[in-house]
């Protein structure tokens, strides 16, 4: 019985249509292999963040200038492109200019809305991450917890600490305290917590209020998206 055949030359084109890593992943070969010690290659980018805008992004030397005007920040930066033309690197040299750079509240440059994330090793461009910098409200705590060593450990239940805003540092409002921290948008969040042991009489139950907390889809892997 005769075979049904495609037109002549289908299956050459096809061969010819694979990709490289489809033709190393089927071909048995050596290929040689490198190994780097990850965590010394990423040390001077400690303190770097990405900056992905929400539409075409303004010019590098817009950016720059922009950032340089505006952050208050202490020491010079790098600005970069990326593979993808909305995100921009943004290399820092100290812990208190990459915790101001990661915690602005005014999230534009130029009018152009920006989402910032901390870059490390694994950051991919097409994957937000999910860890992400929140503003939080501890409504009501005393003004004697606004310490930040006091804050830090009350926070590390839920994320970790970035900041006070002035009025907190400065204990001028007491009504409660607000801080930033940076935390991970995929798991449920915390909206309570004891500070001492539960029920004593000197123990106290804190609500948690999160005012910038986006939503997280982790099938996408993108933020804003609850589905």
């Amino acid at each position: 019985m005769a075979t049904m055949e495609g037109p002549p030359g289908l299956s050459g084109m096809a061969s010819r249509q694979r990709s490289f890593a489809d033709m190393v992943a089927h071909t048995p070969q050596s290929l040689p292999e490198v190994e780097i010690p990850i965590d010394r290659s990423a040390a001077p980018f400690k303190f770097s963040i990405v900056l992905k805008f929400l539409r075409q992004r303004p010019s590098l030397d817009a950016i720059r200038s922009f950032i340089c005007c505006r952050w208050g920040l202490g020491s010079q930066l790098v600005v970069s492109s990326m593979q993808r033309p909305r995100s921009v690197f943004i290399q820092l040299t100290n812990e208190e200019d990459f915790i101001k750079a990661l915690s602005k509240e005014m999230c534009d440059i130029d009018g152009t809305p920006y989402t910032a994330f901390h870059w490390h090793p694994d950051f991919h461009e097409d994957k937000e991450s999910s860890i992400v910098p929140v503003w939080v409200v501890l409504p009501g705590l005393p003004p004697n917890y606004y310490h930040e060593d006091f804050l830090r450990n009350i926070t590390a239940l839920f994320g970790r600490l970035l900041r006070r805003d002035n009025a907190t540092r400065c204990a001028t409002h007491t009504n409660g305290a607000r801080v930033c921290v940076e935390m991970d948008a995929s798991k449920e969040s915390m909206h309570g917590l004891w500070i001492g042991i539960p029920r004593r009489a000197t123990s106290r139950f804190q609500e948690i209020v999160y005012e910038t907390l986006p939503a997280y889809c982790g099938k996408c892997n993108m933020q804003g998206d609850n589905s």
